[in-house]
């Protein structure tokens, strides 16, 4: 083509051509999972159950108990450090129950599933009598509390400041699809018995058709819990739920609470070692819980020789 044959473009022409290109671009049926990789779209699109604000009403219809389903029996006064950490033995695990809670359901399955579940627990002193009621340990705590900050930790502006806890005084639930331990595995409490008092529940066993219910279960496991002073104690439990408190500014609500039988905190000359692990530990560690630490029979660290 010679010069003469060829078209002068001028900015008019530009403007048009380009007007045209964009015309055709809109006019094109777009493919939604474009630039997706392949499979991704399931998931960035599955079904999650519940959504979080029927989660939410879900949560706060419910109401909660707690077990303790491994007592704490002793410890070993802590030191200062990671190094010097003695946890109590064995590891408490405390096991969140609902009312009238119905194993075929998905909400109810979905419930003990909410990852917005935490648990804590405080240290108060315990009465040195046995048969001591649970309203004089809550009154002799009451000041123990006090002095103690929500992370367990006596706080820095107070007269004498010791700080009692070391370690983990918070932790998220364990969520299994099976209860690892039949044999020990609680019932759930009816509306049609008579209700627990202070949301804490000691039934156990006789799970009606125990092996073909098939029962999930919610565990908190406080394997990273050390005492620094010697003494009678009883952990006191806490459970809550930051979803009903998200972005309101509020104080979050407890929803169940617990206590643990009474144990000694021994000093580090008499303390007659760890003990150990319980079957449930066992299989907890085999399901996925890779904190907790499993001592064998007789093979216990600190454990003294008969």
């Amino acid at each position: 083509m010679s010069s003469h044959d060829r078209e002068d473009v001028g900015p008019s022409t530009l403007s048009n051509h380009k007007a045209l290109a964009k015309a055709q671009q809109k006019s094109r049926p777009r493919n939604p999972n474009h630039s997706i990789p392949r499979g991704f779209e399931n998931l960035l699109h599955q079904d999650s159950g519940l959504s979080a604000p029927s989660l939410e009403r879900e949560s706060q219809q419910k109401e909660y108990y707690l077990h303790v389903r491994q007592q704490p029996t002793a410890a070993r006064a802590c030191g200062t450090g990671v190094r010097g950490r003695r946890p109590v033995d064995p590891p408490p695990i405390v096991q969140i129950l609902l009312l009238d809670f119905d194993s075929e359901s998905s909400n109810d399955r979905d419930v003990l599933k909410d990852p917005q579940f935490t648990f804590g627990c405080l240290p108060l002193p315990a009465s040195d009598s046995s048969n001591g009621s649970q309203d004089s340990e809550i009154e002799k705590g009451q000041q123990t509390e006090r002095n103690i900050g929500s992370n367990g930790i006596a706080r820095a502006d107070d007269a004498f400041f010791t700080p009692l806890l070391s370690g983990k005084t918070f932790v998220s639930p364990f969520y299994v699809d099976v209860d690892p331990d039949s044999n020990s595995a609680p019932t759930h409490p009816s509306s049609r018995d008579s209700k627990p008092e202070n949301c804490s529940y000691s039934g156990t066993g006789n799970l009606h058709n125990k092996s073909m219910l098939q029962q999930p279960a919610t565990f908190f496991i406080l394997d990273d819990l050390s005492i620094r002073l010697v003494g009678i104690y009883r952990l006191k439990f806490r459970l809550m739920n930051w979803v009903s408190v998200e972005d309101k500014g509020q104080t979050i609500p407890i929803l169940a609470e617990a206590w643990s039988d009474p144990f000694p905190v021994y000093p580090a000359r008499e303390f007659p070692g760890m003990s150990d692990s319980s079957s449930l530990v066992f299989v907890l560690k085999e399901l996925g819980n890779t904190e907790l630490q499993i001592r064998g029979k007789d093979k216990g660290k600190g454990r003294k020789k008969q």
